[in-house]
């Protein structure tokens, strides 16, 4: 009898790729229907009851995009989009997690021989961390811009002092999935004069962080982009890690930049790693940096906090109440690494008070 504990709906019109899925997914004792179009997949969900869906996108009749708006309108549960790597792809799929969508995977390149391997990997894994996520967890989509938190209003007629300034010389955050629409909610609220450099890492494929960070420029009063190899690293700006590649501070003369690497640490799965940037923001900013660690499965981060809270450096984890995957930020507060545990709607907040109200004078690094 198969376990109907673990039932998956595959959504895909590829014959070849809904028949790999369904092995693969049938490799690991899930029972498992196949849909080939939008509709069908609707009536699946309403006749199956599945615990999660693998989405196509582009498909006959209707499509991933408008089939999942119709199950998280009806039925929330944790929807997966099977995405191609182009920038259509990456754009719809977006415009996915922003409609409740639970993550991404991209499909397998046929050009890249070790590729299929990671996929199966990414595949199992985040279909088994969302079996375990209750609908209620669900990313909800943010209708509207949140207003900035003006951050003069913290300090009342701040002394003009040029020595004088914040006790911090970083925002970095570390996110996965979950993360898009988290990292709207917190960008979103820091005013346009924000003192800060912000560095974040986004599990993500290659082409969907370039998208992101545009979506979040169009959002945010701050500068958003993706960074690139030597981007300097200024107060106001917002620089992304790339799909796919490293990213990690360093020094330019007097100058701290972003560096850009394929490279990893052979500990790390993970192109990005929020634990590479943080080990490098400790040699730079030290007891300087503020760190967030946000939604997300895995641990990546754990060890680049501990390496940060040696140094003195602040870490606030979001709290389990408000992560889609308390997977992350877990892993900090477990180990005891985390000054503050937020829920989501509270950390902006948290991040202006700390930095406009810890202020030093002169440079204490």
């Amino acid at each position: 009898m198969q376990n109907q504990k673990n039932r998956v709906l595959i959504v895909d019109d590829s014959s070849f790729m809904g028949q790999l899925l369904r092995n693969l997914l049938g490799a690991e004792n899930f029972t498992v229907e196949v849909a080939r179009n939008g509709q069908e997949a609707i009536e699946l969900v309403r006749s199956f009851r599945p615990h999660v869906v693998t989405m196509d996108i582009e498909m006959p009749v209707m499509s991933g995009l408008e089939a999942l708006e119709v199950i998280m309108a009806e039925s929330p549960l944790p929807v997966i989009m099977v995405s191609a790597q182009t920038v259509r792809g990456a754009k719809i799929s977006l415009r996915a997690l922003e409609l409740g969508a639970f993550d991404i995977v991209a499909k397998p390149n046929p050009e890249d021989t070790n590729y299929f391997e990671t996929f199966r990997r990414e595949l199992m894994t985040k279909v088994k961390i969302a079996l375990l996520v209750p609908p209620e967890k669900l990313v909800k989509p943010i209708l509207s811009k949140p207003v900035p938190i003006p951050g003069p209003n913290l300090v009342p007629n701040p002394a003009p002092n040029p020595a004088r300034t914040s006790a911090f010389a970083a925002l970095l955050i570390g996110t996965s999935t979950g993360g898009p629409t988290a990292l709207q909610q917190v960008l979103t609220q820091l005013p346009q004069d924000f003192p800060l450099p912000v560095l974040v890492v986004q599990h993500m494929p290659p082409n969907f962080t370039k998208l992101m960070a545009e979506r979040l420029d169009s959002l945010c009063p701050l500068d958003v982009k993706e960074a690139e190899d030597r981007d300097a690293v200024a107060a106001g700006r917002v620089l992304i890690a790339p799909g796919g590649r490293q990213m990690a501070l360093a020094l330019a003369g007097t100058r701290v930049v972003v560096r850009i690497s394929k490279d990893s640490p052979a500990a790390t799965p993970y192109k990005p790693s929020v634990n590479v940037l943080f080990r490098s923001a400790a040699e730079i900013y030290g007891k300087r940096t503020l760190a967030l660690v946000l939604t997300g499965m895995g641990s990546d981060g754990l060890e680049g906090s501990g390496i940060l809270k040696q140094q003195g450096a602040c870490i606030v984890a979001e709290s389990e109440d408000t992560c889609i995957v308390y997977g992350m930020s877990k892993s900090v507060v477990e180990a005891g690494l985390a000054d503050k545990v937020l829920p989501l709607s509270e950390i902006a907040r948290f991040v202006m008070h700390k930095v406009y109200s810890e202020r030093s004078v002169g440079d204490e690094s």
